[in-house]
């Protein structure tokens, strides 16, 4: 059963750290869950598991590339739709040509594309399934 709060923690203890150790707590407290320095030092003594979030800003130009292409896909598959549709619809062998030339043009953008796709992603693997 877990103790109130209030009841558990009855007994203060103060102790001094250099300016460098303190600066080191500050960096582990914006990163961990941590709300405030006791808690941290508190997890840190009782050897508590302390859980820190570390953020790659370098994968933020990736992830809006990877956005960019997805929405030209997106673009281009809504293209194919309709180019697919009036092709249904239209009984003119030329104008079938034609739109089966605009789809051919269009698959072939997103081949492109999927080949861009393929280079972003493949270093962010090798990063991630580092051993």
């Amino acid at each position: 059963m877990k103790e109130n709060k209030s009841t558990s923690l009855t007994r203060r203890v103060s102790s001094s750290v250099s300016e460098s150790e303190f600066q080191e707590l500050l960096t582990l407290l914006s990163k961990s869950h941590n709300q405030s320095m006791s808690s941290l030092v508190r997890d840190i003594l009782c050897k508590k598991k302390l859980v820190v979030t570390t953020y790659d800003k370098s994968l933020d130009l990736i992830l809006e590339k990877l956005s960019l292409i997805h929405q030209e896909i997106n673009a281009i598959g809504i293209t194919a739709n309709q180019v697919v549709r009036v092709f249904h619809k239209t009984g003119d062998l030329s104008k079938e040509l034609a739109l089966a030339k605009k789809l051919e043009n269009n698959l072939n953008e997103i081949l492109k594309k999927q080949d861009a796709l393929k280079n972003m992603v493949r270093p962010l693997l090798d990063k991630w399934l580092q051993k």
